[in-house]
């Protein structure tokens, strides 16, 4: 009767287990893809911070060169028809507008190829502005953001280049300048990027954004900054899963979780290590293996007590029963009577 017992306690228990153990890998992978979506929605939101930021920082320098070209057309043509009126009328503006927009440099490029600067060489010299042109080789009209300009009457703006003067990261904006329907010169400003990197690295996650050639100009972690950091498996996986699309990629040896987006002619992207979704799993795994061993642990016991006050009728039944068949079979004199309650 013992081993009746045990053996119904074993299948009942193991339909339990099998049961539980079901339970325990949908709740595993449905938890997993909670993270999962949770931890992409976290990061694509820490994303468009960055997004906002490096839109506010192209809108504010719009502006300025917008509000520059209205304050210089607001002079009259006969200001503006040559070289000399420019730098006479318009090069106390050039200067202003460098020193409260805190720009690296402002000018006016001619069709002669001089380009009239406000820039750190004209405040040395505590003048408005300087010449930048034939007498140091250099030709104005030959330059992208001349030429841009000039050719598409919009306002061109340069991705992201290293400033040979400061060595920082810069960016021109140039527009034509016309009055009266005359062609006075490009406008142009060039701008640090020292603001926008600032805000980035205040950003929260790790985010980071490449420029045009795939190098990284701003980003929270200044390590991520070295020229010499392989960033290739971050670009690779980004490119093949494309923009706001989740993706995992390995770094010295680790993986990692990571989104990007493109922002103008810049690729922005928050990357975390994979730890973010897989301890939290792992942690909720382990506490319902535990669970799991407790529940069956205590079922065992229930079912085992359970089992044995239903078949101890049975038990009776089989005593009488032997006790039955000895007396037939001339085993034994006395016969008791089978008592089931």
């Amino acid at each position: 009767m013992n081993n009746i017992k045990i053996k119904l306690s074993v299948i009942a228990n193991s339909i339990a287990i099998f049961a539980l153990s079901i339970l325990s890998i949908i709740s595993f992978y449905f938890t997993k893809d909670s993270l999962y979506q949770s931890t992409l929605h976290a990061e694509t939101e820490l994303l468009k911070v960055t997004q906002i930021s490096m839109d506010d920082f192209r809108s504010r320098n719009i502006s300025l060169l917008n509000a520059l070209e209205k304050d210089i057309l607001n002079l009259p043509y006969e200001a503006l028809n040559s070289q000399d009126n420019i730098i006479n009328n318009a090069g106390a503006i050039l200067k202003y507008y460098r020193n409260s927009g805190n720009l690296l440099a402002v000018y006016i490029g001619l069709d002669n190829g001089e380009n009239i600067v406000s820039d750190d060489r004209s405040e040395k010299k505590n003048t408005n502005i300087t010449i930048n042109g034939k007498a140091n080789n250099y030709n104005a009209t030959t330059r992208e953001w001349y030429k841009e300009a000039r050719n598409s009457n919009q306002m061109y703006i340069t991705p992201a280049y290293i400033d040979v003067v400061s060595n920082e990261y810069a960016i021109t904006y140039s527009k034509a300048l016309y009055k009266d329907g005359k062609f006075i010169g490009v406008l142009g400003i060039d701008v640090l990027l020292t603001s926008l990197q600032d805000r980035i690295a205040r950003t929260p996650g790790n985010t980071f954004v490449f420029d045009h050639q795939d190098r990284i100009f701003a980003a929270t972690n200044k390590a991520l900054l070295d020229p010499s950091v392989d960033h290739s498996p971050v670009l690779n996986a980004y490119k093949a899963h494309g923009d706001n699309n989740f993706f995992s990629y390995k770094l010295n040896n680790e993986e990692r979780l990571g989104v990007c987006t493109k922002v103008f002619a810049y690729t922005a992207c928050i990357t975390e290590s994979a730890d973010v979704i897989n301890k939290p799993i792992f942690k909720a795994a382990y506490i319902q293996v535990i669970a799991l061993i407790i529940m069956i642990s205590i079922s065992i016991i229930l079912l085992y007590f359970i089992v044995s006050k239903y078949l101890s009728p049975l038990a009776a039944i089989q005593t009488g029963l032997t006790s039955f068949f000895d007396f037939i079979n001339h085993k034994t004199k006395n016969v008791s009577t089978i008592d089931v309650k």
